[in-house]
Parts: structure tokens; C-alpha cells; sequence
């Protein structure tokens, strides 16, 4: 196989804001020092992979997944349809010739692929697109949902239920940006 495209996604955990999936077809010669599972890097260290692996890529394709969705679908359907719909994007250019993906298998993709547990630290596409899909989506939260809501404090905790969220959660409720479906427990507590 020629054109090996690795998938993963960011954000499943979060309490607010979407899901991230991210799929990067490196060309075989292709060599970036340090890639490495996104979350075991500093975020400067992200940064400045992301900018390496956008202008070194042969093919990159992202799908964000609101938080409306993940509400209506579920996490597992909602992931399963990130990644599908960032395959559909990387593959606009050149499909790539076989799929690693981080942990979930796709149905009725007509691809070859193999889904494995920790791929990002086993392939170096699936590295890239955890790379790829956390700076989009961290860049997402504190670019795009943080303005409209910045008495959250999204730009810091990206969403995720740290005790600053969660208390902020609890002086203001939720909004829109926020995951129904992942905060039950806050919401039976204030009766929201």
C-alpha cells in the first residue's frame, strides 16, 4: 500500500463542544520527527507539528460533529460518522489505498483497514491525525466558541469538565455550546 490514511478523532470526553475527526494520507517517503500520540505532546509542540503536517500532507480531510448531534446520535454514531465523513474529505484529491484507525472499525467502508487500540503510537498517519484534529479543534474552542461564551472559560479547559467548567456551569448554567447528553448528572443537580 501506497497511500496509507490514519484516522482518530478529538473531543469525545468533552462536556461541551464538538467532536473532531481528522484523516491524514502521508506520502511514503515522508518523515516528521516527533510525531507522537497528541495528547502525550505540549500544545506549542502541537502547534507547530500541525503547521508540518498541513504543508507536508499529501491529503488531509476533517469532519467536526456539533454537540447538537452527539445529542441526537450518541457519541458512538456520532464518532463512527466523523470518521467516515473525514475518509469522504481526505479522499476528494486521491483515496488513500488502505485505513489505520484509532479504535473503531467502519462498516461498509470499501477500503482496506485495520482498527487497533493506541494506533497513534503505532502509525505515524494516525500520529498526524490526532495531531491534526486536537489543534483544529483546540483552536476551534478558544477561536470560535469561547467569544460567544467566555464567561465558560472555553479558551482554557477546550470544554472539558475541569472543576473551572464545572463550577461556571453551575453559576451559569448550560448553553448551547454544552452536550445534554453528557451532563445529566450537572443538570439533575440544578434542575435544568
Amino acid at each position: 500500500y501506497r497511500f496509507v490514511g490514519g484516522v482518530d478523532e478529538a473531543g469525545r470526553g468533552p462536556l461541551a463542544g464538538p467532536l473532531v475527526a481528522s484523516c491524514v494520507i502521508l506520502l511514503p517517503q515522508m518523515t516528521l520527527s516527533g510525531l507522537a500520540d497528541s495528547k502525550k505532546l505540549s500544545p506549542a509542540r502541537r502547534e507547530h507539528l500541525f503547521e508540518a503536517i498541513v504543508h507536508s500532507a499529501f491529503s488531509i480531510g476533517i469532519s467536526i460533529v456539533s454537540e447538537k448531534m452527539i445529542d441526537c446520535v450518541g457519541i458512538q454514531t456520532a464518532n463512527i460518522y466523523a470518521f467516515r465523513e473525514a475518509v469522504a474529505h481526505a479522499s476528494r484529491s486521491h483515496a488513500p489505498d488502505y485505513l489505520i484507525l484509532d479504535w473503531l472499525t467502519l462498516p461498509g467502508i470499501h477500503l482496506p483497514s485495520i482498527s487497533t487500540s493506541h494506533a497513534e503510537s503505532k502509525s505515524w498517519s494516525v500520529a498526524a491525525a490526532s495531531i491534526v484534529a486536537k489543534v483544529f479543534r483546540d483552536r476551534l474552542m478558544r477561536d470560535d466558541y469561547d467569544p460567544f461564551f467566555p464567561e465558560y472559560g472555553l479558551a482554557s479547559h477546550k470544554g472539558y469538565g475541569t472543576l473551572a467548567h464545572r463550577e461556571n456551569m453551575k453559576q451559569y448554567g448550560l448553553a448551547p455550546c454544552h452536550r445534554r447528553s453528557f451532563c445529566r448528572a450537572f443538570t439533575k443537580r440544578t434542575g435544568e
